[in-house]
């Protein structure tokens, strides 16, 4: 059985229609969480995770999409992006239908499905704090590990949030973070994701048309500065400190 894990689209459809282009249809799909915020495609994006997705949960930028009518920004969002984020928060709300906004309020904070003989856990942040945790499979001490673990279900844990692409086995159990599709920032700008097969699991790596989203973005109804700072992420796959 093949499962394509992602997290982090972020409204960015040229990379999630790289994605369609690069990949046969799997035989399930589990998302982990933040199909709007920082892109400018949020409406493309959720339509199609709804319709494509096996098992999905909302991630903080997806929650906060949620508050229609509101100015609530996405919580867990990192200080320097807080004012970009809730722009494109702000954006989607306005773009998004009624049952696009009742598709994302319909997903869960943690779900647990099982296939191909494997369980499957996935919540966006961690178990701890499914929409703020920062939990870094790679470098998370292993007693940490058994704190946020132990109790939780599941041969496979698929995380987001980080939007840096991570594979730890622990306790025999696989945790699994497939980086970001849509805002990857891990010092490269393409596109990650992974395939879980049979067993055995692998990050992959996608090259896409970022200038493209750039471009959408420099038109989309955002101030001059988020525009920019998102359009530097895409083409640098790096968060700048301010």
């Amino acid at each position: 059985m093949r499962v394509i894990l992602l997290a982090d689209v972020h409204a960015n459809w040229e990379a999630l229609l790289s994605l369609q282009r690069a990949e046969a249809k799997p035989d399930a799909l589990l998302f982990a969480g933040d199909a709007v915020g920082y892109g400018p495609n949020p409406a493309h994006c959720v339509r199609w995770l709804l319709s494509n997705a096996t098992a999905a949960v909302r991630g903080n930028h997806d929650e906060a999409a949620c508050h229609v009518g509101t100015n609530v920004p996405p919580t867990g969002a990192p200080p320097e992006l807080e004012e970009a984020g809730r722009e494109t928060v702000n954006y989607a709300r306005a773009v998004l239908a009624a049952s696009e906004v009742l598709g994302l309020q319909q997903w869960p904070l943690f779900t647990c499905t099982e296939l191909g003989g494997a369980r499957f856990y996935l919540t966006h942040g961690s178990p701890l704090d499914p929409l703020g945790g920062q939990m870094r499979p790679a470098t998370c001490p292993e007693a940490e590990l058994h704190r946020m673990f132990d109790g939780v279900p599941g041969d496979v844990i698929v995380l987001g949030h980080t939007h840096m692409p991570a594979i730890r086995q622990f306790n025999g159990r696989l945790i699994v973070n497939p980086g970001s599709l849509g805002q990857p920032r891990y010092g490269v700008p393409d596109a990650t994701y992974a395939v879980w097969q049979d067993g055995a699991v692998q990050i992959k790596h996608l090259h896409y048309d970022h200038e493209a989203t750039a471009n959408k973005l420099r038109m989309a109804p955002l101030s001059a500065e988020a525009a920019g700072q998102l359009t530097s992420i895409l083409e640098t796959g790096m968060v700048e400190s301010i």
